[in-house]
């Protein structure tokens, strides 16, 4: 009887591999371009991990139906809370988004992030 036994998942922030492009779904400036890279799927699929990265731009945050752990490995960018508070995210600084948070992004040139994601619904 063979038993799969769960293994380590390393996270690489250099160069992504086979990245994903996409673009803000709520832009509000700018012409912010993503790449993403998922590393890690689990609870079929309600719990994913990866590495993101975005081109300068301003862009809504929306987590609705999810919680969102990030942690900043290149560049930097603001996180504006909906009642105007802001949050300067520099290298090495992580951070959560509850469910429903709905900031914004402002990214003066480029940001990338290790992040996990788990459904809440």
């Amino acid at each position: 009887m063979s038993t799969t036994e769960p293994k380590l998942v390393r996270i690489s922030t250099g160069p992504l591999a086979n990245p994903k492009p996409a673009a803000p779904k709520r832009p509000i400036s700018g012409d912010a371009k993503f790449n993403g890279m998922k590393v890690f799927e689990g609870r079929g699929g309600k719990v994913r991990a990866g590495v993101w990265e975005s081109t300068s731009g301003v862009f809504q945050a929306d987590t609705t139906g999810y919680i969102e752990y990030g942690h900043i490995v290149e560049g930097d960018c603001r996180i504006v809370d909906p009642d105007g508070t802001v949050h300067t995210l520099n290298v090495g600084d992580p951070f959560i988004m509850p469910e429903g948070y709905k900031g914004r992004w402002e990214i003066d040139s480029f940001v990338k992030k290790v992040y996990m994601v788990a459904e809440t619904a």
